[in-house]
């Protein structure tokens, strides 16, 4: 493990520092970490002001217990100086560190900039946060003890907020449910009470919706979406004692999912919709070519499950393409064919200077949405229409 800490200049007073059930006698809180966690080394950052007031009379007691390792840092009176101290800490710290941080003597804006550091070396390095530890000198009590706070709950809050992050920007859950697994796992191992049952049952559920959706398992999509929201409901209470943090996006979690609970063309082409404003450009044109097969089967008034008239749909589409049919299905089935095998082919056997950017793939991409939309809404007011005339008329089990 290795130990941050910060040294002020303050004038500091003998104090009994209480941690959980441990207790040291001493001016300076790096001595009682280092008792405490036992750390290999010992980051001290270090003001020229720190340096010469206190320690002097701290370095001696950490001496043989740590490898200490001085840390000069400016006073961070300016965005500059707040910078460099940015970046002195992230020079101490390797990759796939443990650390512990205290910001015990810390001043002004540090304790902000600490943390902004622990999401960035947590993103960037892999490090793990074993601790984030407050000695608050000023919540003294009548027996003159100083406790110190474990913050490190805090700094999963970071945790949540990527995995959040990437939840609102893609639509993949697997974040959340592995901090959901996270939280049930660390409960039974550190034996609490009322350890959660349910949190991992939710974090499965979550990750099946999300690899249904990324892998483009359509026909499975709709049940494991149903699935999701009695594993929700079952996991209520734990989740509000136990991962307050995800409780403000459950909404957005049943809504996000809520429309894929039906398999039908209708549910699919907002399917293709989603993944396009999600930047799965890949899994739009893929289900696209496959919502104009099922589409063209329902024309034919056969079912479009059944693999030997998906097969026959593809050869009528390609027929009709081959012989320049002028058609809006023909010249959108044209379109996808073009763009998906382009994609499918990672852009290689076109010809030099050829080859589609990435920004031409999605702008065509959403065009072709667009013209997918135009060919079920006009085939909807013509149902609409026969309708009307025939009242008995039996659909094609789509939902409109």
């Amino acid at each position: 493990m290795k130990l941050i800490t910060l040294l002020g200049t303050g004038k500091y007073e003998e104090t009994v520092y209480r941690w959980a059930e441990r207790e040291k006698s001493t001016r300076f809180i790096q001595e009682a970490l280092v008792e405490w966690l036992q750390p290999k080394t010992t980051c001290v950052l270090l003001t020229q002001g720190a340096r010469n007031k206190n320690w002097g009379a701290c370095r001696p007691l950490l001496e043989g217990k740590t490898n200490i390792q001085e840390v000069d840092i400016p006073d961070g009176k300016s965005e500059q100086e707040l910078r460099q101290i940015f970046s002195a800490i992230d020079r101490v710290v390797e990759e796939g560190d443990t650390l512990a941080f205290d910001i015990t003597h810390s001043f002004r804006s540090l304790p902000m900039i600490t943390l902004l550091v622990i999401a960035y070396l947590k993103q960037v390095k892999s490090v793990q946060i074993a601790h984030l530890l407050y000695g608050a000198f000023e919540a003294k009590n009548e027996k003159g003890q100083t406790p110190v706070f474990e913050l490190t709950p805090f700094v999963e809050l970071l945790d949540w907020l990527t995995a959040a992050k990437m939840f609102i920007a893609t639509g993949d859950s697997r974040e959340l449910a592995g901090l959901l697994e996270k939280e049930q796992n660390t409960a039974w191992r550190l034996q609490q009470p009322n350890a959660p049952r349910r949190l991992k049952s939710l974090a499965n559920a979550l990750k099946k919706v999300s690899s249904n959706l990324l892998l483009s398992r359509v026909p499975l999509l709709a049940e494991s979406v149903k699935s999701l929201r009695p594993a929700i409901e079952d996991a209520q209470a734990e989740i509000g004692e136990h991962a307050t943090p995800l409780i403000p996006l459950l909404k957005q979690i049943e809504q996000a999912y809520r429309p894929f609970e039906h398999d039908d063309l209708q549910t699919q082409l907002e399917l293709i919709g989603w993944y396009l404003e999600r930047g799965h450009v890949v899994q739009a044109m893929t289900l696209a070519r496959e919502w104009l097969i099922s589409y063209q089967v329902q024309l034919d008034g056969q079912d479009a499950n059944n693999l030997d008239r998906r097969e026959d749909a593809a050869r009528t589409l390609n027929e009709a393409h081959h012989n320049r049919a002028d058609d809006l299905l023909t010249k959108v089935w044209g379109r996808v064919i073009e763009l998906r095998n382009d994609i499918a082919h990672c852009g290689f056997g076109r010809a030099e200077g050829q080859v589609l950017k990435a920004e031409d793939i999605i702008e065509q991409a959403r065009e072709v949405y667009g013209q997918l939309r135009d060919i079920w809404e006009k085939r909807a007011l013509n149902v609409g229409a026969r309708r009307r005339h025939a009242p008995t008329e039996t659909g094609t089990g789509d939902r409109r």
